[in-house]
């Protein structure tokens, strides 16, 4: 039983904003059309995907994340026309299929960075050491089941 679910799983490890990944995913996508698609990033904002099927929302669009009571503890997720994301996000709109951010929760993230800096200090071999919340990275990984 094992075999098969590793057989539907797809990974593709995506440059941000590589109009190539976007170009080479899409084509992807089409051929393998996956029940589900999965895509890095924050769960917490699951409710907006349905926006990006708009005729309306063009990018340079962006997700803003920020802490409740402190707005200034902010994260943005931004998407181009060109960026993988926002290209699987639409493809599997488009095609009916679920879509869903998979990471850690940005709720989690900004309560990490809102943390005293002495409560911040992880231990090495933590899997769940701070990050810079998403602004920086070099990629992300979409992930989706045949």
């Amino acid at each position: 039983m094992a075999d098969a679910a590793a057989e539907r799983l797809n990974l593709f490890g995506i440059r941000h904003h590589g109009p190539g990944s976007a170009r080479s995913l899409l084509t992807a996508l089409t051929a393998l059309d996956p029940a589900i698609v999965l895509i890095e990033g924050p769960p917490d904002t699951n409710d907006i995907i349905r926006f990006a099927a708009s005729a309306a929302m063009v990018p340079p669009v962006a997700m803003l994340v920020h802490g409740q009571d402190d707005p200034a503890n902010a994260s943005f997720y931004p998407f181009g026309i060109y960026s993988p994301e926002w290209q699987a996000m639409r493809w599997a709109l488009t095609a009916g299929r679920p879509v869903r951010f998979i990471d850690l929760p940005a709720a989690n993230r900004l309560a990490l960075r809102a943390a005293p800096e002495e409560k911040q200090q992880p231990d090495a071999a933590s899997p769940f050491a701070p990050d810079d919340g998403g602004e920086a990275a070099a990629g992300c990984c979409i992930a989706v089941c045949t």
